[in-house]
Order: structure tokens, then C-alpha cells, then sequence
């Protein structure tokens, strides 16, 4: 190895930070006790929480995620919805509400639940009929473009009694009540530290490289000893 292979090791570096970044976090939040959201006071409600519970109330959806793919001859894919986000109360007083992130697979249970919900909220029920549903996962930030929706349909719907943004704000928290994979994570945290270690033996390797060279060039310009085998040639050789 005379040079460090500058490309490579940049790529392994990469990847390797791309890999911890996206799963350190989830790591860090599997390691946690649960707590239930259901417990939780509105001044408790931070990201990185990792909750557990039953979900018994989905007031409605207020954004879902859609793909497709734009073909170079204009052509378009049907949309495909990969994600629905749920308003859901939280804390015992059930007034502060977060949004509930659900994969399009596990979504019509919730669908279901959030119908239950408003028939007892409009009254056509004295109940819900529906089952809660079992919720484990953990409170993410909700991004920006994602609150705006969340506010804007508290605003439409006037569901705390006004639509004034800075009041719906007090109670319309910016998180998320998200899933996560635990096999997923360790898969990518393992991708990332075996790229990140490539890279450091990758280096070690090429110090190592340099310091045998740096070796051997001493041991070259290092003058020969006068008892030295190849000295006493010498003198042999000029008599």
C-alpha cells in the first residue's frame, strides 16, 4: 500500500456515519424503560421518549405520505401511501393532542378506531366500539412541514375551540408517536461499525506501510561499523 486509498476510506467513512446517525438514536431510546403515554403530563412530552400504552382514541388523520415515480417521458406511477398520521390525545387529561405515525399496513385498525371515535363524538354512540389498540414505539420530533398540518387542522376544525395558531400551539404538541424495528436498527448499526472499522484497519495498515519504510531507509543510511563483516572487506580488498 504506498498510498492511502483516499476514495475508499471517504466512502467507508460515509457510510459508516450515515449508518451510526440513522440508528444510534433508535439504539439509545430501545435501551430505555418504557414509560405509558397515557400517564404522561403535557411538560413530560419530549422526544427521545420511549413509550408504550393503548392507543383508545384516534380523533382523525391529518396527513398521510405518498410516493410515485416521474418517468423521463412524463409519465407517472399511481401513488402508493407508505404512512398515515393520526391526531391522538395524550397525558391523563387527554386534552393535549400529538400526531400517531402508522405504516399503510397497520392502518385499518386505527381507520376503524378513529370512526368509532368520532360516532362518539358527534353522539350517534353512548360508547366507543372499538377496541384500543396496544402501541409501543417511541416520541419523535415532528418536522416542520408536518406540524403545519397538524395546526391547520386544528384551526379548520376548531377542535380546542379556536383557530387562533399561537392557542392551538399550546396544545397541539409538535411530536409523534412513531414505531421502530429492532432488528432493522441493529442491522444498520452493524453496517456502520463494520465500515467505520474497515476504515480505521485501512489505516493502521498504511501507518504501518510508512513505518517499515521509514525503517528500512534508516537501516540504508545508517554508516557501516568498523568491526562490521563488510568493513573488514573493504579494508581487505584496498590492501
Amino acid at each position: 500500500m504506498k498510498r492511502l486509498p483516499i476514495i475508499p476510506l471517504i466512502i467507508l467513512l460515509i457510510v459508516g456515519g450515515m449508518a451510526l446517525k440513522t440508528a444510534l438514536p433508535t439504539w439509545l431510546v430501545s435501551l430505555k424503560t418504557p414509560v405509558d403515554f397515557n400517564t404522561l403530563a403535557m411538560e413530560d412530552v419530549r422526544s427521545g421518549l420511549r413509550v408504550e400504552g393503548n392507543v383508545y382514541v384516534v380523533v382523525d388523520t391529518f396527513a398521510v405520505e405518498e410516493s410515485w415515480t416521474e418517468h423521463s417521458n412524463g409519465s407517472v406511477t399511481p401513488k402508493e401511501t407508505s404512512k398515515y398520521y393520526y391526531i391522538v390525545p395524550i397525558g391523563p387529561a387527554a386534552f393535549s393532542c400529538v400526531g400517531l405515525e402508522i405504516p399503510d399496513e397497520d392502518a385499518a385498525v386505527y381507520a376503524d378506531l378513529a370512526d368509532a371515535t368520532w360516532d362518539y363524538l358527534t353522539g350517534e354512540t353512548d360508547a366507543l366500539n372499538a377496541a384500543p389498540i396496544p402501541f409501543e414505539g417511541y416520541i419523535a420530533p415532528m418536522d416542520e412541514e408536518l406540524y403545519t398540518l397538524f395546526v391547520e387542522w386544528f384551526q379548520d376544525t376548531g377542535y380546542f375551540g379556536t383557530s387562533d395558531a399561537a392557542e392551538v400551539q399550546t396544545y397541539a404538541l409538535p411530536y409523534l408517536l412513531t414505531t421502530y424495528s429492532t432488528s432493522g436498527t441493529y442491522l444498520v448499526l452493524g453496517i456502520g461499525l463494520a465500515a467505520l472499522l474497515a476504515a480505521l484497519l485501512m489505516v493502521l495498515s498504511h501507518l504501518r506501510y510508512r513505518k517499515r519504510q521509514r525503517q528500512a531507509a534508516a537501516a540504508e543510511a545508517e554508516p557501516l561499523s568498523p568491526t562490521s563483516p563488510e568493513a573488514v572487506e573493504r579494508d581487505l580488498e584496498r590492501w
